[in-house]
């Protein structure tokens, strides 16, 4: 590679925060089983480079017609009508040469991306290009001087789409041509269909996250490893507050938009059991539970919590200054229940329960007092692993009569399961109204719903930077 080359943004979302772009007027081989998303790939390096940096580009087909691949722009809401109008894009259908060979297609590609003007290209697909040649020496020669030469020489940045998995067939070349190779998958995680994207190769640049997850919504999205807002980014309450949307009669936000608008909001009276992957942070998993907790406080409620196994009662209270609580309310408005000798700083809102005698009457007294002082029943919050360890068989005799309080008197109950114990979960499970799961795939924090089913999620922070609320983003 010409070491005076340099990178160009491929403005895809998502994947210029893992890679620094393709090399200007380089080749990149994108490969795939059918279904992968190569072509939505292709379709999105040409439509966000036109919408977000104003280059031109060519999508030449040797199998779609441009009415089908118009349909299939607007099932993903990629508007290329609107860009081809504006005259910075172009579909080209190749017809299916017999005789001529790939050779007469090439050369229609190149006069085209000369009259356009075009400094993106994606030919889809390669493969079927290759396979019109009659020698396939006739294709590496024309790939490696033709094609690089010209497109470099012009500074147009190519995507070629490849059939099949990349480096796996004897008759392959273009992988050692290209400058990048990117491998596509979909497959089973979680019982759920997942995407992967792989990086096999890229010249000059250092790759840090060679496999990431990814999603089709809206065409291709990234998904880099979940970076969450640090405690020394903490927003004021009044930043964190707009985003919170509004509890609906009856119900209780998550905190969350998208995710009211994915699963619905909790209905009173309802029992939500978490369960966590052991490998997730305090700080990951609490993305699923400190907004609805946040926007309780915002409306004058409070939390009743029993802190997860390991969590002091100072990780609380910065989960909470993440979130916008201040210390005033985290101390008025969050009550924390331990047992006697608790390890770390004894604050006026922690209550130790002895786990010993009628402990689920004492725990419940404690509520009763707690809601006439403050009006209203709280929001419970409660690490099962902790009940379990300190009140043995009658934690789960406390969790039922908890859930029995809750529905009685209308207010939530988030269990927090962290622990790999399915005997565990398959006896919580009967307990839940809403059974979510939180895990993890190549650095990015998944999530999904077990009761009711659905596909999993990505948790990603708020592009803005501006506030912890995360964006909940469907992997279709």
């Amino acid at each position: 590679m010409n070491k005076s080359r340099f990178f160009v943004k491929t403005h895809i979302p998502g994947l210029d925060e893992i890679i620094p772009g393709f090399p200007e007027g380089g080749l990149a081989l994108v490969s795939g089983l059918p279904g992968s998303g190569k072509t939505i790939f292709g379709m999105s390096y040409i439509y966000y480079g036109a919408v977000e940096a104003q280059e031109s580009g060519l999508y030449a087909s040797m199998f779609e017609s441009q009415e089908k691949f118009l349909h299939l722009s607007r099932s993903l809401g990629l508007d290329f009508e609107g860009l081809m109008k504006e005259g910075l894009v172009e579909h080209l259908q190749l017809p299916l040469f017999l005789e001529a060979g790939g050779a007469s297609a090439v050369n229609m590609i190149i006069e085209k991306v000369k009259s356009l003007g075009a400094k993106r290209l994606v030919i889809d697909s390669f493969t079927a290009v290759k396979q019109a040649f009659k020698d396939p020496n006739e294709a590496r020669v024309l790939l490696q001087t033709i094609i690089s030469r010209v497109l470099e020489h012009l500074k147009c940045t190519t995507v070629l789409i490849k059939e099949g998995e990349p480096f796996t067939s004897g008759q392959s070349f273009e992988e050692y041509v290209a400058d990048a190779v990117i491998g596509l998958e979909k497959s089973i995680f979680e019982n759920r269909h997942i995407r992967i994207l792989r990086i096999e190769k890229l010249r000059g640049a250092e790759l840090r996250d060679p496999e990431v997850c990814f999603t089709i919504q809206k065409g291709v999205r990234v998904l880099p490893p979940t970076e969450l807002m640090t405690l020394a980014e903490a927003p004021s309450f009044d930043q964190v507050r707009w985003t919170l949307p509004p509890s609906p009669p009856g119900r209780y936000t998550t905190g969350i938009p998208d995710l009211d608008l994915e699963f619905g909001e909790y209905p009173e009276g309802s029992t939500i059991l978490l369960e966590v992957d052991p490998r997730l942070s305090l700080r990951e998993y609490a993305t699923l539970v400190a907004p609805a907790a946040a926007s309780h406080v915002s409306k004058g409620g409070y939390l009743t919590i029993i802190p997860s196994g390991g969590v002091t009662i100072k990780d609380v209270e910065n989960v909470c200054t993440l979130y916008g609580i201040n210390r005033k309310e985290f101390l008025e408005r969050m009550y924390l229940l331990v047992e006697p000798g608790f390890i770390g700083e004894k604050t006026p809102n922690m209550i130790e329960v002895e786990p010993s005698g009628d402990v689920v009457k004492k725990v419940m007294d404690i509520v009763r007092r707690l809601s006439e002082k403050l009006g209203g029943p709280p929001i419970w919050v409660i690490g099962v692993d902790r009940v379990i360890r300190e009140f043995g068989e009658k934690g789960i005799e406390l969790l039922f009569m908890a859930k029995e309080y809750v529905r009685s008197f209308g207010n939530l109950m988030i269990l927090i399961l962290r622990t790999p114990d399915e005997r565990l979960v398959r006896t919580l499970a009967p307990l839940a109204d809403i059974h979510l799961k939180m895990t993890r795939k190549h650095g990015c924090v998944l999530l999904c719903g077990v009761k009711p089913e659905t596909p999993l999620y990505a948790v990603q922070p708020d592009p803005s930077g501006r506030t912890p609320i995360p964006n909940i983003i469907p992997i279709v």
